[in-house]
C-alpha cells in the first residue's frame, strides 16, 4: 500500500505537503500546478489517506453521503434503507444526492468534501463518465464504497450475487420447459453486467441449450431501454419464447412492449426480471421476477465505509446471504407447445 512518502517522492515535494493537502488543509498556501501534481501522483499510487489520523484532528460530522442514477429508481429504495438503518445505529444520517448533478457542478462538488460536509461516500454507479467523476474526487478526500459493483481496486466495493440471480431466473425458465431465452443485457460497471450475461449463457448451457449473441438486446436499466430492447427482440426473425430481463425496470418496460405489439405474456412469451420492486406485484400480468438482498446490501456498505473511517483498509464483499429467490408470479408459464 502507498505511502505519503511515496506520493511526496512520484510529486517531488515534501511529506508535509502531501499530507496536509490530501487532508484538506486550506491553510496551505501552494501553487495550483503543485497541487494537481500531487493528487495526481496519489491517485497513480493509489493512496488512501489515514482517516484515523484525520479525524483525532478533525471532528467527523455525523453525515455518509450516497450518490445514485435517478434517486426516483424504486430498486434504490431498499438500498437506501439498509443503509439508513445501519448508519442510524452507528450514529451517522444519510445524505442522498444525484450522480450527474455532482458531476455537474464538480468545483462546488470538491468544496463540499473538502470542506468535510460529509465522512464518507457510497456510490452507484452505472457506468458513465460522472460517476468516474464523482469517485475520483471523493475518494481522494472520504472513504467511499461503490454499491453493488464487483470492480477491484483501491475504491472499496460491496456486490450482490449477480450471477447466482440470472442463472437462477434463466433456470426456473428452463425448467418450464423453455429452449429459447433472450436476454436483455444491463448498461453500467462492465463487472456487473458480464456477471449476469454469464448466469443467463451457463444456465442454458447447463442445460444443453444454445446462447447465441443473437438473443441478446439491449435492456439498460430503465423502462424506455427495456420497451425499446423487447420490441427489437420481438421483431428478429425467430423471437425466443422467454425472455430474461436482467433489470427489473427494464421487465417492466419490456411487458408494455409486448402489449403494445400484440405478443402476449406468458401465452406467447414468458418474462423475468432481475430485482423485485412493490410495482411488480401490481402489473398485468403480475411480474415473475429474482429477488436480492438489497437492504442488507445498503446496511454491509455503511458497516465497510465505517471500518474504513477507523482506518481499516478498503475491501471487496460480496453477499452470498440470504441468497438470491426466485418471486412466482404471472408472466413465466411452459411455452405454447407445452
Amino acid at each position: 500500500m502507498a505511502t505519503l512518502a511515496d506520493v511526496a517522492k512520484r510529486a517531488g515535494v515534501s511529506v508535509g505537503v502531501v499530507s496536509r493537502l490530501l487532508n484538506g488543509d486550506e491553510t496551505l498556501r501552494a501553487r495550483d500546478e503543485t497541487k494537481q501534481r500531487v493528487r495526481a501522483a496519489a491517485a497513480e499510487l493509489g493512496y488512501t489517506p489515514n482517516y484515523a489520523a484525520r479525524a483525532l484532528r478533525k471532528a467527523r460530522v455525523g453525515v455518509i453521503g450516497l450518490a445514485v442514477h435517478d434517486a426516483s429508481n424504486p430498486v434504490y429504495s431498499e438500498i437506501i434503507a439498509g443503509a439508513q438503518a445501519e448508519a442510524a445505529k452507528a450514529g451517522y444520517a444519510l445524505m442522498l444526492s444525484d450522480v450527474n448533478a455532482l458531476a455537474t457542478d464538480d468545483e462546488m462538488f470538491k468544496r463540499f468534501v473538502s470542506g468535510g460536509a460529509i465522512d464518507g461516500l457510497l456510490l452507484q454507479r452505472a457506468g458513465t463518465a460522472a460517476d468516474s467523476l464523482v469517485s475520483k474526487i471523493a475518494s481522494g478526500q472520504v472513504p467511499t464504497v461503490l454499491l453493488n459493483d464487483h470492480t477491484r481496486g483501491p475504491i472499496g466495493s460491496v456486490a450482490v450475487d449477480d450471477y447466482t440471480a440470472a442463472h437462477l431466473a434463466v433456470s426456473h425458465l428452463i425448467e418450464l420447459g423453455h429452449e429459447s431465452v433472450g436476454l436483455l443485457h444491463v448498461d453500467g460497471p462492465r463487472s456487473r453486467a458480464a456477471r449476469r450475461r454469464k448466469g443467463w449463457a451457463d444456465a442454458l448451457a447447463a442445460a444443453g441449450l444454445d446462447a447465441p449473441a443473437s438473443r441478446v438486446f439491449r435492456g439498460g436499466h430503465t423502462a424506455d431501454e427495456g420497451y425499446r430492447g423487447m420490441r427489437e427482440l420481438l421483431a428478429a426473425p425467430e423471437p425466443p419464447t422467454a425472455v430474461f430481463a436482467a433489470n427489473v425496470l427494464a421487465a417492466v418496460g419490456a411487458l408494455s412492449a409486448a402489449h403494445d405489439m400484440g405478443v402476449r405474456v406468458p401465452d406467447d412469451v414468458s418474462l423475468v426480471g432481475l430485482h423485485d420492486v412493490f410495482v411488480a406485484d401490481f402489473l398485468q400480468p403480475r411480474l415473475t421476477v429474482v429477488k436480492l438482498p438489497l437492504f442488507e446490501l445498503g446496511a454491509r456498505a455503511v458497516t465497510l465505509l465505517l471500518s474504513q473511517l477507523n482506518n481499516d483498509p478498503a475491501r471487496h464483499e460480496s453477499i452470498t446471504a440470504p441468497a438470491p429467490v426466485m418471486v412466482l408470479r404471472q408472466s413465466s408459464t411452459p411455452p405454447p407447445s407445452h
